[in-house]
C-alpha cells in the first residue's frame, strides 16, 4: 500500500522538495505534529498568509463581461471573421 499510495498524485497537485538537515526535518515534523498538522499543511499554513487572496476579473475584464451580458461588444461569424476585425492576419 505504501509504495502504491505514494506512486499515484493527484492531478491538480504538484510535490515540492526542501532540503534540510536531519535535525531539521525532525524539528519541523514535531512542530506540525504538535499542530495537530502533516508536514504540508504545516508549511502552507505559514505560506498561504503570502498567497493572492483572490483571483478576481480586473476593471477592464469586468466591463467586457457586463457589456456582454447586455448583448454589446463585437459579434463574429466565425474566426476568420473574428481575424479581420481585429485586424490582424492569423497567417501572417
Amino acid at each position: 500500500m505504501g509504495s502504491q499510495s505514494h506512486a499515484q498524485h493527484h492531478h491538480d497537485r504538484a510535490k515540492v522538495t526542501i532540503d534540510c538537515t536531519i535535525d531539521e526535518r525532525t524539528y519541523i515534523k514535531m512542530l506540525a505534529a504538535k499542530a495537530h498538522m502533516n508536514l504540508s499543511e504545516f508549511i502552507l499554513s505559514y505560506l498561504r498568509k503570502d498567497f493572492p487572496k483572490s483571483r478576481k476579473p480586473n476593471q477592464a475584464t469586468l466591463d467586457a463581461m457586463r457589456e456582454s451580458k447586455e448583448g454589446k461588444g463585437m459579434k463574429c461569424e466565425s474566426m476568420e471573421d473574428f481575424w479581420e476585425k481585429m485586424g490582424m492576419n492569423p497567417n501572417a
